[in-house]
C-alpha cells in the first residue's frame, strides 16, 4: 500500500514539490543510461533483422548452388491424362507417352454381415491369411470377435494393410485395402474358415498393379501413378489411361523467365541485407539511425565480406565471374541484375553461366556455393553476427544494472530529503506553536 505524505503542513511550505524538483534535476545520470539502454535494445533487434535478412539470402543462393536448380526448365503436356513438371538435370525435348495401364492398390470388401451391429459377435471362426510379397500373417479369428476386433487385427497386423467398415443402409461390410500400389503389394488372401468372401469376383475392387506407359514406343513401369528417371529431369504424373493411337505429347523447352526469377530474388534478398545495415550504420551521406551501431565493424565487415565473395572468379573462359552474366555491383554496394547481359550470355554459353553459380557440383564450387558457405558462417552460433548480438546484450545487462544503481540513489536521496524537510517543518511547527502561547 503506497505512503501518502503531506508536506509543510506545519510551515506552509510546499515542500513535496521541493522535493519532487531536486530529485527531477537529480536524474540527469539515470536518463542517460536509460537512453543507451534503449538504444542498445534497439541494435539488438537491428542484428536480429539483419540475421533474418542474411537467412533469406541463404535461401536465394542455395537455390542456384547444384547444376540441377541452375537450369530451369518448363514441361508441357497436350492432354491432361499426363501431368509434366520438370526440374534442373532436364534438357530440350519431345515425346509421345501412352499410358495403357494406371498403378492400383488392393481393395476388396467382405460379403454383407450377419450383425445389425458393429459390436455383435460376427460368429466368425477360423484363420485368415494375408500375404504381400513374401511376408505372411496367420490371423486367428474368433466366433464371438465383433466387426471392431477384425478390423483391430488386421491393422495391428504389421503388414501395409488397412482394415475399415462399411454402411450400405441396410448391412455391413469389412473393406480390406493395401496401403501401397504396384505389382509387389498386391494382397493375396486365404480364408480358413471365415468366409468373409473377400476373395469373391464381386467383391474385388482392385489389385496392386503397376502403371504402365509407352514412352515413345519404349515401356515403362512403375510402382506408383508417378513416372521419374525415364526423361531426365522431368516427372510424368499418370491421371488416366490414353485413347488408343493417340499419345499425349510432352514438350521439354528452356524457362529462361523461371531462371530469371531465381536470380532476382537473390538480388531482392542481397540488396535487403545491404540496405539494412546501410540504414542501420551509415553509409556515405546515410547518418545511422542508430548511434550504437554507427560505423560498426561487425556490419560493415558483412557487406565487405558479401561484395568479396562476389566478385570472385570461377574456372576459365569467357564467363568466370558473376558481372559477365549480369549480376552487377552498384557504387553503393548492392546488386543489380542486367537482364540483356544475361541473356546474352545465355544465348552464348548455358553451361558456362551455369558454372559461374554452381559449378561442376563435383569438385570446384560455384559463386553460389561460396555465397551459400559464407551466409552460414555468418549466421552460425559462432559467427560474427551472434557474436556483436552476444556483445551487445551483455552491454544491455550492465545499462539495466546501472539504472536500477541509480534508481535506488535517487530513492535513497529523496527519503533524505524527505526527513529533512519534516524535520524542518516539526521544528517550524513547534516555533509557531510556542509564539503563540506567549
Amino acid at each position: 500500500m503506497p505512503t501518502i505524505t503531506f508536506g509543510g503542513i506545519g510551515s506552509g511550505i510546499d515542500t513535496e514539490s521541493i522535493i519532487s524538483g531536486l530529485v527531477n534535476a537529480s536524474k540527469g545520470p539515470l536518463n542517460r543510461v536509460q537512453e543507451q539502454g534503449q538504444a542498445t535494445q534497439s541494435a539488438i533487434s537491428s542484428m536480429s533483422d539483419i540475421g533474418n535478412l542474411l537467412s533469406k539470402f541463404k535461401d536465394a543462393v542455395q537455390a542456384l548452388d547444384s547444376v540441377q536448380e541452375v537450369g530451369s526448365f518448363s514441361a508441357t503436356s497436350s492432354d491432361k491424362s499426363v501431368v509434366a513438371s520438370a526440374a534442373g538435370g532436364a534438357a530440350p525435348g519431345s515425346f509421345e507417352v501412352e499410358v495403357t495401364q494406371l498403378a492400383s492398390a488392393y481393395k476388396s470388401y467382405s460379403d454383407v454381415l450377419a450383425i445389425t451391429a458393429p459390436g455383435q459377435a460376427l460368429e466368425k471362426s477360423g484363420t485368415l491369411s494375408l500375404t504381400i510379397g513374401d511376408k505372411t500373417v496367420d490371423l486367428a479369428i474368433d466366433g464371438d470377435d465383433t466387426l471392431d476386433q477384425v478390423m483391430q487385427k488386421i491393422n495391428t497386423s504389421g503388414l501395409r494393410v488397412s482394415a475399415s467398415s462399411f454402411f450400405d443402409g441396410t448391412g455391413y461390410r469389412l473393406q480390406l485395402r493395401g496401403l501401397d500400389s504396384g505389382d509387389d503389394n498386391n494382397v493375396n488372401v486365404v480364408e480358413t474358415g471365415t468366409n468373409f468372401g473377400f476373395t469373391k469376383t464381386e467383391n474385388l475392387k482392385s489389385t496392386g498393379q503397376d502403371a504402365i506407359a509407352f514412352i515413345d514406343g519404349f515401356k515403362v513401369t512403375s510402382k506408383t501413378n508417378q513416372i521419374t528417371g525415364a526423361i531426365a529431369g522431368v516427372t510424368l504424373a499418370l491421371t488416366a489411361e490414353t485413347e488408343a493411337g493417340k499419345p499425349t505429347s510432352v514438350s521439354v523447352a528452356s524457362d529462361s523467365a523461371g531462371f530469371q526469377t531465381k536470380l532476382k530474388t537473390l538480388v531482392d534478398s542481397y540488396n535487403a541485407v545491404v540496405n539494412k545495415i546501410h540504414t542501420e550504420a551509415g553509409f556515405g551521406s546515410v547518418k545511422a539511425s542508430n548511434a550504437q551501431l554507427r560505423g560498426d565493424s561487425t556490419l560493415r565487415g558483412i557487406t565487405s565480406s558479401l561484395s568479396n565473395t562476389l566478385t570472385q572468379t570461377v574456372g576459365d573462359g569467357k564467363f568466370t565471374t558473376l558481372r559477365s552474366i549480369g549480376l552487377e555491383l552498384n557504387n553503393n554496394g548492392t546488386l543489380k541484375l542486367n537482364t540483356s547481359t544475361l541473356e546474352k550470355a545465355l544465348a552464348e554459353d548455358p553451361s558456362a553461366v551455369t558454372r559461374v553459380l554452381a559449378g561442376d557440383d563435383d569438385q570446384t564450387q560455384g559463386l553460389a556455393d561460396k555465397l551459400s558457405t559464407l551466409a552460414t558462417d555468418l549466421l552460425s552460433a559462432k559467427g560474427s553476427l551472434q557474436a556483436r548480438k552476444d556483445g551487445l546484450t551483455a552491454r544491455q545487462k550492465l545499462l539495466t544494472d546501472r539504472a536500477d544503481a541509480e534508481q535506488r540513489r535517487l530513492d535513497r536521496m529523496e527519503e533524505a530529503l524527505r526527513k529533512q524537510f519534516t524535520q524542518m517543518d516539526q521544528a517550524v511547527s513547534a516555533a509557531k506553536a510556542q509564539g503563540n502561547s506567549l
